[in-house]
């Protein structure tokens, strides 16, 4: 029976309803809703934290809140964990219904500022809510428990240090026990818990506000195992110097929520600064102050009985600040750059449960050594701690960590200083540093004398000078000696002296800037610093400038005065008494009792050259006041004395210490100073000052010079501190001199204040960016008005050169002196340059060196020859130096002959340079005649040095023989009883490459030495390794009990062959660099801890070995069939010749070297002699045998007698070559082969292409040519 229509639409009804009542799911079911987070915090009791929650960005769909229920009551603003807490208006739905009810969000003027209308179902056990997304971040839905949750509050919250947990993890390294404890910090969330001892405590820990633990459940009995341990940190990637709090509630099962919730107090862990502002002087020190709230505890490696721990620093930085970096280097500089943060290892542990022990202050000293400007762009820099790096696990959250930044202010309370300056021009017009101007002439600063110019006790330096007569009575400084500590910087030009440098440097204390030819300098701890000029009028004379810094007020004496901004007080004696400066006038009567007053004593005369008179100083850090000043940016650190401030623009190089001197050799100093004196030019030059010119003419003439320039107008009436001082000294000399040529001199001082004013003045850098470009950018003496001035650099016209386009190119530079006369020596300098003295070295003068390098050999015959071209470096007027390029191949003696030439068609002298060795050659000068010798017991064998009786690297058959070869390896294999000394193995570097890479080793039955110059060794069977370097320049031996060296040559397939010494010595020679040689027991197998092992916990807990240790051993050699052959043959290897190649050597000591050999023949040679004997039988009878075949062909060929021979013999050998198709009769030396022509047979042991300047026609005739080639005529 078929359904009716009615029925049929019913059932398609019932279908369409089932399947639209499945696409609506049950929110009540599992799998249908989430859970919503941070119930804890959405209580209305718990108080908006540091990261208020919010509901912006939710998803909508249906929550459940297990245990709790959406507040029906408007909270207050700032809890339920946000700012704008959302609650629930209206009423629960019946059960298994849904009700759209309205959410409303408190806001600051009413409880219901903005509403959402949300969806809510009664699932008879439980409600569900579709939440919607908020309008604003600061808001979040409120929850509070239900009538199922406990309602107690917990007190007393709080998070603090608890304990250390160490895990040992032990490993059994060739059989002896390695431990390593791992440490892990424990913290504690201690709480005072309820009365109620049924109650379970849940424990949420949040580090940053990040949960890190969720869920830790406790009971009363196990409050202490409510722990965030270094573990967790680690897992959650979290380091110290966190905000670590623990949110507590009280629960009444296990997998209960909390109803209501309390959080700790957030705990520091890390490293705390405890003054995060400092404020210090201007140049003054202050410290800074750091502690750790919890321990550091690193891991810890027993071995062998022996616990070892690795350190934690921290270290000072100065971040980057771009605005000040554009102008300084630095903001600051500190006294130290790291302090090491105590800790102990596991067998002290207990030391950790005092805090006592770790919880300490550390402290750093900075310093501002922004000295020289007299304004700072800023009052303040930045400075930052961070801690260094640790590979282990679980003190893994200590690592590379940066603390909290550090502000310095400065504070500037003296200004007595700014604008200052001590100075002495021409002849000497001198002005103390509070402005009182004086002279000091022939009965005042005495010719030869030398005077204290400026002096700073407290901090040990001043600057000396000498006065030399410049135009009669008058005096001029000609020598200068500037010193801080045990470093003193010279430039001495009195009586034609010519010396510029350092006689003694051993603080490294004091800057000094080249500026050009003529300018130098001198910057000293302090900041302060003197400018030296140099002047040639008629004679070489000196202007002298000093400028001060606050660390100089109320600190001066000599004749500079005593800096306070009083002038009256300004001429303070060497005794301490005070002269009036009113009883004298600048024009007639000088302060000549105070000038002599600062005479220098002998014994502290700086420019007498006394080497006692420098031994004798103190250094810097006999002074409190000095420090050496850290660098500690760019993750480098470079602690100096020197002054590292900040400065506007630093023209010129540094002109460096000890950078071209002998460091190995005591400097005499009074030979280096004379021989470099050049009397010629200066002898009679001196004028007699006269009066010619008035007061008003003198005026007239300085004043016109002067206004010409629109450059000292500028200065005038812009820049501060700038006087017209330079014009009252002009007019001065010309009333005197009536020598025109001095405004010049007058107007180039002047221009030199100016430029110095505007570099110290930062506030006149930023109002007037105009001038200061062009002040700044000004060029020395104008270019001389032979050049043109860009950015401070002179473009000379052709032929005339100098910073100041002021010296003739076409003269090159005289030599008066070359360094150690021209004899460099390898064992005590690199030899890579030569200093040459003589005058004058100058800058833009294109001289250049014209070198031809010889390599001679041990009979002074000349091995090869090379040219080249080379710059001349200048480093003062009266110094420079050319580079010594060498070629590839090894010589006896390296000879270098140069000229020099400005422009490439005048040139200088020949000179000459030998460079040796005198480790083992002894140099000689036979009235002129230069030539070296080898020393007794010694060979010299690819251009090194070898002591008689060493073993060639890896050639234990090989030894350096001086009877035999003095330039070559001998070999002898059977060494015992053969040699005075015991075997040596070494390691030879050529000439001049010190920085190739070598290795020797020795092995012996008790120890295995091996030796690397690039830090690859090889060990055999050690426990511990002992790892030893020692400085190559040294010679370094190591004495075993037994030594035994395979032979280089041994058979591949068969028995190696060794020799057996009874004792033995390694000695270490080579050039420069340092070797590292480990000595290593041999009574177990060599085992190296993997660094894995120390950072990988879960891959070594095991509890005998460990997978991670990586154990190397260097078994006994095989054969190829895999047994091991070891033995010792006491003689298997007869060598019948010695080669003697080398020039040196006499028939006589090869006749008694092959003589020595024979006699040590045995009678095991006898078998050898009976099988070679059958041999040569043999060889007889073949030969034979091909003779007469020979002869037999040999007449078959003359039966063809017209024919032409197609073969000839050559004249001085009876060996035969084919000429067929080789040779044109018609020109012998067209050969049509492809083939090479050489310079030997080809049958020859070998052979080299003939280069094509071998002409033959000059060696032989013509007929020889036709016999050799079998040509008929």
């Amino acid at each position: 029976m078929f359904p009716t229509l009615n029925g049929i639409s019913l059932i398609f009804s019932l279908i369409f309803y089932a399947s639209l009542s499945t696409g609506q799911l049950d929110p009540c079911a599992v799998g249908n809703h989430q859970n919503l987070d941070d119930l804890v915090k959405r209580s209305p009791s718990y108080t908006m934290d540091s990261v208020p929650l919010c509901d912006r960005y939710i998803t909508e769909t249906w929550y459940r809140t297990k245990y709790h229920v959406m507040s029906s009551s408007p909270p207050s603003l700032s809890t339920c964990g946000t700012l704008y807490p959302v609650w629930l208006r209206g009423n629960t739905p019946s059960d298994g219904h849904i009700l759209n009810n309205t959410a409303c969000e408190v806001g600051f003027y009413h409880d219901c500022e903005r509403q959402y209308t949300i969806a809510v179902k009664n699932c008879s056990s439980f409600l569900v809510y579709k939440l919607k997304p908020l309008d604003v971040c600061s808001a979040a839905y409120c929850f509070e428990p239900s009538n199922e949750c406990v309602n107690e509050t917990i007190q007393d919250i709080s998070v603090s240090y608890h304990n250390i947990t160490w895990k040992s993890y032990r490993h059994n390294i060739a059989g002896k026990e390695l431990v390593r404890h791992d440490p892990y910090i424990n913290l504690l969330c201690s709480f005072t818990p309820s009365a109620d001892d049924t109650l379970l405590y849940h424990i949420d820990w949040y580090v940053d506000n990040d949960t890190v633990i969720q869920g830790q459940t406790v009971d009363k009995e196990s409050l202490q195992d409510a722990i965030l341990s270094a573990e967790d940190m680690n897992k959650a990637g979290k380091k110290i110097n966190s905000w670590i709090y623990c949110v507590v509630g009280a629960v009444a099962t296990k997998n209960n929520l909390p109803c209501i919730a309390k959080p700790s107090k957030s705990f520091f862990a890390g490293i705390e600064i405890l003054n995060k502002t400092v404020s210090l002087e201007r140049m003054g020190t202050a410290t800074l102050l750091f502690r750790p709230t919890i321990p550091f505890a690193p891991m810890t490696v027993d071995w062998n009985g022996t616990q070892i721990k690795s350190d934690l620093h921290v270290e000072l930085s100065f971040p980057e600040d771009s605005a000040i970096q554009r102008e300084c280097q630095l903001q600051g500089t500190a006294i130290d750059c790291e302090k090491k943060i105590e800790s102990f290892t596991y067998n002290d542990r207990l030391k950790y449960d005092d805090p006592a022990n770790w919880h300490k202050v550390y402290s750093l000293t900075v310093y501002n050594s922004d000295g020289i400007r007299y304004y700072l762009p800023k009052n303040y820099f930045v400075l930052r701690l961070k801690t260094t790096s640790i590979n282990e696990q679980g003190p893994k959250m200590f690592s590379d960590v940066t603390l909290h930044d550090i502000k310095i202010n400065v504070i500037e309370t003296e200004n007595a200083w700014k604008g200052k300056r001590c100075s002495s021009y021409a002849d000497p017009h001198q002005t103390t540093f509070d402005g009182y101007r004086y002279e000091c002439q022939s009965t005042g600063c005495i010719t030869g004398k030398t005077y204290i110019f400026y002096r700073n006790e407290e901090f040990l330096q001043e600057v000396q000078v000498r006065h030399g007569s410049c135009w009669g009575r008058p005096r001029c400084i000609c020598a200068v000696a500037a010193r801080a500590g045990q470093d003193v910087f010279t430039i001495d030009l009195c009586s034609g002296t010519q010396y510029i440098n350092f006689p003694i440097c051993s603080d490294k204390s004091l800057k000094v800037i080249k500026e050009h030819d003529l300018s130098y300098t001198v910057v000293f701890p302090t900041g302060t610093s003197a400018k030296i000029l140099l002047y040639n009028y008629g004679l070489w004379f000196i202007n002298l400038e000093v400028y001060p810094t606050v660390l100089d007020v109320s600190r001066t004496s000599g004749l500079c005065g005593f800096l306070d901004g009083n002038i009256t007080n300004d001429l303070r004696r060497e005794n301490g008494t005070f002269d009036d400066i009113g009883a004298f006038s600048y024009y007639g009567n000088h302060p000549d009792d105070f000038s002599l007053s600062w005479q220098s004593k002998s014994t502290e005369d700086l420019l007498s050259m006394s080497q006692t008179n420098y031994d004798q100083l103190h250094p810097l850090s006999r002074s409190s006041r000095s420090h050496q000043l850290c660098l500690c940016d760019q993750n480098t650190v470079s602690c100096s004395y020197k002054y590292n401030g900040c400065k506007t623009r630093e023209r010129g190089k540094e002109y460096l210490c000890g950078l071209h001197t002998n460091s190995r050799r005591k400097r005499d100093i009074r030979r280096f100073a004379s021989f470099i004196k050049h009397d010629e030019e200066f002898n009679g030059l001196s004028r007699v000052k006269r009066q010619t010119m008035t007061e008003v003419e003198a005026f007239t003439a300085c004043n016109e010079a002067f206004q010409q320039s629109t450059y000292y107008d500028t200065c005038f009436s812009v820049v501060p501190n700038f006087s017209n001082e330079t014009i009252v000294n002009c007019m001065r000399d010309l009333t005197v001199t009536g020598d025109h040529n001095l405004t010049k001199l007058h107007l180039d001082t002047a221009l030199g204040q100016c430029q110095e004013y505007v570099l110290l003045n930062s506030t006149l850098q930023d109002e007037n960016p105009a001038v200061t470009t062009i002040i700044i950018n000004l060029c020395p003496n104008n270019c001389s008005n032979r050049g043109v001035c860009s950015g401070g650099n002179c473009t000379c016209d052709p032929g005339f050169g100098g910073s100041d386009c002021s010296f003739d190119v076409l003269s090159p530079p005289t030599i008066t002196g070359i360094l150690n006369s021209g004899i460099c020596d390898k064992s005590e300098d690199a030899c890579d340059e030569i200093t040459l003295y003589g005058y004058y070295f100058l800058e833009n003068m294109g001289t250049m060196c014209y070198v031809t390098r010889d390599e001679i050999n041990g009979s002074k015959s000349v091995m090869s020859t090379g040219s080249y071209n080379v710059r001349l470096e200048e480093r003062t007027l009266f110094e420079g130096y050319c580079r010594l390029q060498y070629g590839l191949e090894s010589s006896w003696i390296t000879k270098f002959q140069f000229n020099l030439s400005n422009d490439g068609n005048h040139y200088s002298e020949n000179y000459l340079v030998y460079v040796y060795d005198s480790n083992c050659q002894t140099f000689h000068n036979d009235s002129g005649d230069i030539y070296f010798t080898l020393q007794n017991g010694y060979c010299f064998i690819n251009g090194s040095c070898v002591p008689s009786g060493t073993v060639k690297t890896n050639e234990s058959c090989w030894q350096c023989r001086p009877g035999i070869d003095i330039y070559d390896w001998i070999e002898d294999c059977n060494m015992t009883g053969t040699s005075d000394n015991p075997p040596i193995t070494t390691t030879s570097l050529p000439v001049n490459t010190s920085t190739e890479k070598s290795t020797s080793s020795m092995s012996t039955p008790s120890f295995t030495i091996s030796m690397s110059s690039d830090g690859v060794s090889s060990h055999s069977s050690p426990t511990t390794t002992t790892t030893t370097t020692i400085p190559t320049t040294k010679l370094t031996t190591v004495s075993t009990a037994m030594q035994t060296t395979q032979s280089p040559h041994a058979s591949q397939s068969g028995t190696q062959s060794t020799t057996t010494q009874s004792s033995a010595t390694l000695l270490v020679t080579s050039a420069t660099e340092k070797q590292d040689i480990s000595v290593t027991p041999t009574d177990v197998s060599t085992s190296t801890i993997s660094s894995t092992l120390l950072t990988n916990p879960e891959s070594s807990r095991v509890p005998s070995t460990n997978s991670m240790i990586t154990s190397t051993s260097s078994a006994h050699s095989k054969n190829q069939a895999g047994s091991s052959s070891s033995s010792t043959v006491s003689s298997t290897t007869l060598t019948g010749t010695i080669s003697t190649s080398r020039q040196g050597k006499s028939e006589s000591d090869k006749k008694k070297a092959l003589n020595s050999q024979e006699e040590e023949l045995t009678s095991d040679i006898i078998g050898l002699i009976i099988a070679v004997t059958i041999v040569a039988f043999a060889i007889i009878a073949t030969t034979i045998f091909m003779i007469k075949k020979w002869i037999k062909g040999k007449k078959k060929d003359d039966v063809s007698s017209n024919e032409e021979n197609d073969v000839c013999n050559f004249p001085d050998s009876n060996r035969n070559l084919s000429t067929k198709g080789n040779l044109n009769p018609d020109n012998i030396f067209d050969f049509k082969s492809s083939a090479d022509k050489f310079s030997r047979p080809p049958s020859a042991a070998s052979t080299r292409p003939m280069p094509p300047t071998n002409d033959l026609s000059g060696i032989y005739d013509q007929k020889y040519y036709d016999k050799l080639f079998c040509v008929t005529k």
